[in-house]
């Protein structure tokens, strides 16, 4: 396989990635009784990544980088409740693994196109 195709199938895991993340925070905060609160939340920790979805399809390796900073607000959220909220401690989890796999994702991208331009 050549290093081409291996950057688009990374490329393609990254945005997949992102999918499921906001998938699963909508998910988890509409089981839970969906407010206004929760709308909110979802805008602020969904309004970077979907800013990014073209410039991540199009491999720009900044915005791999600084994407690698915009997970971070979903890790907090997610231990938060984790430790917080028992009975949200399943949703939590699942975007607590899903947000630190995406941060490992994003940072393996930037060690596989060290030296592209």
């Amino acid at each position: 396989m050549s290093n081409e195709t291996l950057i688009a199938r990374a490329r393609i895991v990254v945005v997949s990635t992102i999918g499921i993340l906001i998938a699963s925070l909508v998910a988890w905060r509409v089981q839970s009784g969906f407010s206004v609160g929760d709308g909110v939340l979802i805008v602020v920790l969904t309004l970077p990544l979907l800013i990014a979805l073209p410039r991540l399809l199009a491999g720009h390796r900044r915005t791999y980088a600084w994407m690698s900073l915009a997970v971070t607000p979903f890790l907090i959220v997610a231990i938060t409740e984790a430790v917080a909220n028992p009975a949200g401690r399943l949703w939590a989890g699942l975007c607590l693994v899903v947000a630190f796999l995406l941060f490992v994702l994003l940072i393996a991208y930037l060690r596989l196109t060290r030296g592209h331009n």
